[in-house]
């Protein structure tokens, strides 16, 4: 994928407003502006999910609303704002609806003189959820991606999954960054015969850390979190903010499990991510719960082209399983399978033994190690190791000779 662009669009006087406005979101440059929305929606198709865009006060006639509402029902943008001065509770409620990420009024962005701090932090359309949310920034040369889990029920083995991946990427020489959000319940630390992560409560009660944090897990894989008391898990997560962004600076992956509601720390993990995977496993209500988690996820402002369907302990053999609620905006979302782990994985997991997973040859690590490989080709950030790409070749579907066509006919 190529690197992120700014791409805006507005009339000359609401120009400065557009600038001022990327530049609290964290742009390093000035965005470049386009003639119409049509021009940025045509770039975004052509590389989904490297765009950010603006929308400020269009000329006469056109509406900006409209028009920043049609960029995201495209679902090709990393992310839709919306800059408009004086900006109504009417308006961002209209904005929320229309999947817009941002409503950002300048007013609230300029200082009240020169040297000083803007008066008020970004305005964010605000969801229908108690969780306070944070704008995901922008990706930065030399940032790590972040992969996050989440799941509408418990037991999809989601925590499997993420100790799982982080071994796999780790076993390609890439430094990991483990972290366990569930923070009054997580046992990823279990997955590792590990006695706990290190305590999220004790980490930033002694300030943002500046380097790799957490708990030795296996060899290129450090673990954070849970909190040990989970009475404490409220004060850990208004931090978590900081404590990801400079995990994405020190690590080369960083890979979050989260719990199965969206606490502060899980909409926080969700907004950040770079690709949130939505893990089921197939059991009667798994439909229902992944529609209330993926529809959660639009309103909370995650592009939907960041947002992926994880189906876990599928049958290789068998027909995919029902989709998304059309309503939610996902039924087009890409779809990766997982195959039943078995016994063989749950003991291994039981045991603390997930860093032993690819040195046996288990197929789910296998399929793993697929998945992780088109994810981190698609972000650009595939390592130079023989066993990525062999993974990523893996993932590729085959192509079929012409022969091979007539045999397959002849035979069936």
């Amino acid at each position: 994928m190529s690197s992120v662009e700014w791409l805006a669009c507005a009339e000359p006087g609401s120009v400065e407003d557009v600038v001022l406005a990327s530049r609290s979101l964290g742009a390093a440059a000035r965005p470049r502006f386009v003639e119409s929305p049509d021009v940025i929606r045509w770039l975004a198709a052509e590389r989904p999910g490297s765009i950010w865009a603006l929308v400020g006060e269009l000329g006469e006639g056109v509406s900006d609303v409209n028009a920043a509402a049609a960029m995201a029902a495209d679902g090709t943008l990393r992310s839709v704002s919306l800059v408009r001065r004086g900006a109504s509770g009417s308006l961002r409620s209209r904005a929320a609806r229309a999947g817009i990420d941002l409503v950002i009024d300048p007013a609230e962005l300029e200082p009240a003189c020169a040297g000083e701090a803007p008066r008020k932090q970004l305005l964010r359309v605000e969801p229908p959820s108690a969780a306070r949310v944070v704008p995901a920034p922008p990706p930065v040369k030399g940032r790590a991606p972040l992969i996050v889990f989440c799941s509408g029920r418990g037991g999809v083995g989601k925590t499997a999954l993420a100790a799982i991946f982080a071994v796999v990427a780790a076993s390609w020489g890439l430094s990991v960054s483990l972290l366990d959000l569930d923070l009054s319940c997580g046992n990823l630390y279990s997955c590792f015969g590990l006695p706990g992560g290190e305590d999220l409560t004790r980490l930033l009660s002694h300030g943002m850390p500046k380097g790799p944090v957490g708990a030795a897990a296996c060899e290129g894989v450090r673990l954070s979190g849970p909190c040990d008391r989970p009475e404490n898990a409220e004060l850990a997560g208004p931090s978590l903010n900081g404590l990801i962004c400079s995990q994405t600076s020190a690590s080369d992956l960083v890979i979050a499990d989260t719990s199965t509601t969206f606490t502060e720390a899980t909409a926080t993990a969700a907004q950040l991510a770079d690709r949130l995977f939505i893990v089921s496993d197939g059991r009667p209500g798994s439909t229902a719960a992944d529609a209330r988690t993926g529809g959660l996820a639009v309103r909370l402002g995650i592009a939907r082209t960041r947002i992926a369907r994880l189906e876990n302990r599928c049958d290789p053999r068998g027909k995919r399983r029902a989709q998304l609620h059309a309503e939610i905006g996902l039924e087009a979302a890409r779809v990766f399978c997982a195959p039943d782990g078995g016994e063989e994985v749950a003991e291994l997991l039981a045991a603390g033994r997930a860093s032993q997973m690819t040195e046996l040859g288990v197929p789910l690590a296998d399929s793993v190690a697929t998945m992780l490989a088109q994810v981190l080709a698609e972000l650009g950030q595939l390592p130079e190791h023989d066993a990525a790409k062999r993974a990523l070749e893996a993932g590729e579907p085959r192509k079929r000779s012409f022969f091979g066509r007539r045999k397959e006919a002849r035979s069936a």
